[in-house]
């Protein structure tokens, strides 16, 4: 009974909700018909209906933000997140922003789930309101994650370009400042940013060693950290820079050529191994189709549920392994 009252509520407000669309849609198909025939004012301050949900979402967000900074262990918890910011944004966004947004997003997960739980007529049980409420607030973690290997997949691939701009600045009798301000003039990409970061960071009295070893932990690249452990030698031992960059040049060079040279040769096996991970999702998909209930009782069982949970885990041994095996460390 509880849930048929719900369930009738959840029906009026989107009954409601679909009315005032329908309302608000008719009134923009009027206004752009009207307007054909009438002239707009110069200081048109009207603010469309998704810049209104956003700036309403960003004040949200400001506020809880504000809350949870009377935190410490929200305020920790959010350092690791500064990397993420920017140059550009260093000014509007703070790492509590993220926070922020970690629990809005699992807010937002919790109610969908259970909005679709009372839709089909059941109460939403703890293991849902768990299982959608840690995967909103991790969603976060997971994009960021991911887009960290795609910076430094593109750090690594502009990497060369930004030694050689440098080294080509030092020959020309420019300080250390000019070269890294022009390699962030000159390179587009993730890259760029960095740049600008280490550029902010000399000009506030780190030295070049400190700022190279900053970059290496946002990037965590093993490029990135041979060129750091040899400016920290230089900066203790000392020496001609030009020389070391030099070096480090042709280091990287040969080390692009050696990668391009072992990714034509094993450029075969890589094929099979990916299809050999593949196949049994094709298989998967292959019998379902000739039999759809044929991997109901793995859903349905105790024994089912725990044969899956074994599946999985073996299937995820066989990709670590058979990833292990293919990659080529040089």
């Amino acid at each position: 009974m509880n849930v048929f009252i719900i369930q009738t509520l959840i029906m009026i407000v989107l009954a409601f909700i679909i009315f005032y669309l329908i309302i608000y849609n008719k009134s923009l198909k009027i206004e752009r018909r009207i307007s054909k025939y009438s002239i707009e004012s110069i200081n048109n301050n009207r603010v469309s209906f998704f810049d209104l949900l956003y700036n309403k979402y960003f004040k949200l967000v400001s506020k809880l933000s504000g809350v949870l900074k009377k935190s410490k262990v929200m305020v920790k918890y959010s350092y690791k997140y500064n990397k993420y910011i920017s140059y550009d944004n260093v000014k509007d966004v703070s790492a509590m922003d993220y926070i922020s947004n970690k629990f809005l997003i699992c807010i937002f997960f919790i109610f969908i789930i259970s909005f679709a739980r009372i839709i089909e007529g059941f109460i939403p049980s703890l293991f849902d309101i768990l299982f959608s409420g840690l995967l909103g607030f991790f969603l976060i973690d997971i994009y960021f994650k991911f887009s960290d290997y795609i910076k430094k997949r593109q750090v690594e691939q502009e990497l060369l370009n930004a030694i050689i701009i440098m080294n080509n600045a030092f020959r020309s009798g420019r300080s250390t400042m000019q070269a890294i301000e022009i390699v962030a003039q000159e390179l587009k990409g993730p890259i760029k940013q960095e740049f600008k970061k280490m550029h902010l960071e000399i000009s506030y009295g780190l030295s070049l060693d400190v700022v190279f070893d900053r970059f290496s932990k946002r990037v965590d690249s093993e490029e990135v950290n041979y060129i750091t452990s040899s400016l920290s030698i230089l900066n203790k031992t000392g020496g001609n820079i030009i020389k070391v960059f030099s070096s480090i040049e042709k280091m990287l060079f040969n080390k692009r050529k050696l990668k391009q040279e072992m990714k034509s040769l094993t450029s075969s096996a890589s094929l099979i191994s990916k299809i050999l991970l593949f196949m049994p999702f094709i298989f998967v998909i292959f019998i379902t189709f000739l039999q759809p209930d044929y991997f109901e009782p793995l859903f349905n069982t105790t024994l089912g549920n725990l044969l899956l949970c074994i599946i999985i885990f073996t299937y995820a041994i066989y990709a670590y392994v058979v990833n292990r095996i293919m990659k080529v460390r040089f």
